[in-house]
Parts: structure tokens; sequence; C-alpha cells
């Protein structure tokens, strides 16, 4: 499974993967926690997971990166209950990621993470999920090229996408008569000839 297909709804609990574009503009998501479908409209406001940074005291760092800190001590990161008390979050988030900045990344976001790391570990780090983030994040692929950042493009933008415009009927052209463009000017010079005489 691809990182970079994995989505937030506002309103809705967990994750869910974008399965299929629909007619409409919509499309078909599929629930991580309990791979129920359910269709989204083009007009719910989503939030790509690839497109989410953690606050740090340096650089803001992408969530697939701090996902791949929390894979490397999985045992730990997996045994953080996201009920614990807000200060147990912050101090377990502190031990995986010490330099995240804890003034400004909030404890509801801290258990977000906690709660999303356990529904996508086990795609954290396969080849497909990290081809996927080298192309997004611009880094060196394989081949040792690097990718320009312009030339990394989602999908589909699909987060706060206006409504899809209504389909409209297409007129039929009206058949052109040759015959009559042929012999208006044949018409005009007659006339012509006439008024001479």
């Amino acid at each position: 499974m691809s990182f970079e297909k994995i989505i937030s709804i506002p309103g809705l609990s967990g994750l869910f993967r974008m399965v299929a574009q629909m007619r409409n503009g919509g499309f078909v998501v599929e629930s991580l926690a309990d791979a129920r479908r359910i269709p989204v409209s083009s007009t719910q406001r989503i939030i790509m997971l690839k497109d989410i940074a953690v606050y740090t005291h340096g650089d803001d760092m992408p969530l697939y990166k701090v996902f791949k800190m929390m894979k490397e001590q999985d045992e730990f990161s997996s045994s953080v209950s996201p009920k614990a008390e807000p200060a147990d979050l912050r101090t377990a988030m502190k031990k995986i990621m010490p330099e995240f900045d804890d003034e400004r990344v909030h404890a509801s976001d801290i258990r977000k993470m906690f709660i999303w790391y356990n529904l996508v570990k086990d795609i954290i780090g396969t080849p497909e999920a990290e081809e996927s983030m080298r192309e997004v994040l611009g880094e060196t692929t394989d081949a040792g090229q690097e990718q320009p950042a312009e030339a990394v493009v989602a999908e589909a933008v699909v987060a706060e996408a206006a409504p899809a415009p209504k389909a409209t009927r297409k007129k039929k052209a009206e058949p052109v008569e040759e015959a009559v463009v042929g012999e208006a000017p044949v018409k005009k010079a007659r006339k012509t000839a006439k008024t001479k005489e």
C-alpha cells in the first residue's frame, strides 16, 4: 500500500485509503481500521498524510519520518496508550523524537500520532511506501537522481476541492450546406451583370 494514498477526514476517526475516483468528482475510501468502504464527496475536506509535518526545534519533520522513528522503537511505540495523560504522551514522544517541539505540538496531536501509527506501522518501511515517499519528499532515488520539487504532484488534489461542474448537454452542430455558401457569390455576380445591361 502506498503511503501517499492514506488520508484523514475531519469529523471521522481513524485513517482511510483512497480506493477509487467516482464520476461526480468524489471518491471511495476504505477505513484502515475495519476495511469498511464509504463514499466521500468532492466538497469534503480531507488531509493527505504525506502533507503533514511535525514541529521540531529545527525544520518541521514529515509525519512519515516520525513514523519511521516510531517503527525503530516499535515495541515502545506500540505500548503507549493513546488514552494516556497528556504529560505521559509528551514524555513518550520525547523519548522517540527528542527534537520535537513540545510547546507547539498539542497533546491531542500526539494522541493522534500514536493512534495513526498503530494503523500504518505495517506499511512503514516497505519498499512501496519508501519509494512513494522519496518521490513526494524530493529525495534522491535509487538511481541517484534527485527529484525536482516541482515534479512532485499529488495524484488528486482533493482537499477542499470545488464542487464538480454540472454536466451540460452539447448542442449538435448544425450542418452547413455547401451549396448555399457556394451559390452566394454566383447570385451576386448575376445581379451585377443585370444592372450593367
